[in-house]
């Protein structure tokens, strides 16, 4: 090629590969609460990384997007204490979801500052951020329900995946005395989307 020709790129000549979404279904007994324990450790299976102290060090500094989440959430579920130092990476990272998927592992893991971490992330908006309502069920399934109005506030996003992540979280806050989400479930069983009128009878106690 001259210097006064220009070479064109077409999209159909790059080819990108992005992660393996395709998981087999969940077991029939999988309790509600252990579902994305179990979702993050099939997502990386699904991509060649095992669930192993080492492999999990490696994905928390080689990974990105979706499964830089998932290892910083089975990092969490597994108890893996040498992942600590990347997970305060990441947590502190510039990636929105994994950020708080490392604050969480960081909670489980017994270091404080992963709670407060999610805490921080509940100031973000609604609607730009899905991190405030993911932190909010984190924090609740830690026994703090301080984020119910962040999730409530994501329930009446017009933002589908919003509404449908908020959905996710309101099982969480059922134990809660001082919250309605009971009522914000039964609310979204009106929800103009039928895939999250049933998440909300999948959460409701007596199937709504």
């Amino acid at each position: 090629m001259t210097d006064d020709e220009v070479e064109v790129f077409h999209l159909d000549d790059i080819h990108y590969e992005g992660p393996n979404l395709d998981l087999p279904a969940p077991p029939q007994d999988l309790p509600y609460a252990e579902y994305e324990d179990w979702r993050s450790g099939e997502l990386l299976a699904a991509n060649g990384i095992p669930a192993t102290e080492d492999s999990l060090v490696d994905a928390l500094q080689t990974q990105d997007g979706v499964l830089l989440g998932a290892a910083a959430h089975t990092a969490g579920s597994h108890g893996v204490g040498a992942a600590v130092p990347q997970l305060e990476h990441v947590a502190r990272g510039p990636d929105d979801y994994a950020g708080v998927e490392a604050a969480y592992a960081l909670a489980r893991l017994g270091h404080a500052r992963g709670e407060a971490l999610l805490r921080r992330a509940l100031d973000r908006p609604v609607g730009p951020y899905l991190s405030p309502v993911l932190a909010a069920g984190y924090l609740a399934q830690l026994g703090d329900p301080s984020g119910f109005a962040v999730v409530r506030e994501g329930l009446a996003s017009d933002l589908l995946a919003v509404r449908m992540l908020a959905c996710k979280q309101l099982a969480f806050f059922l134990s809660f005395p001082d919250v309605d989400a009971r009522g914000l479930l039964e609310l979204a069983l009106e929800d103009p989307d039928p895939s999250v009128r049933r998440q909300a009878r999948v959460e409701l106690p007596g199937g709504g």
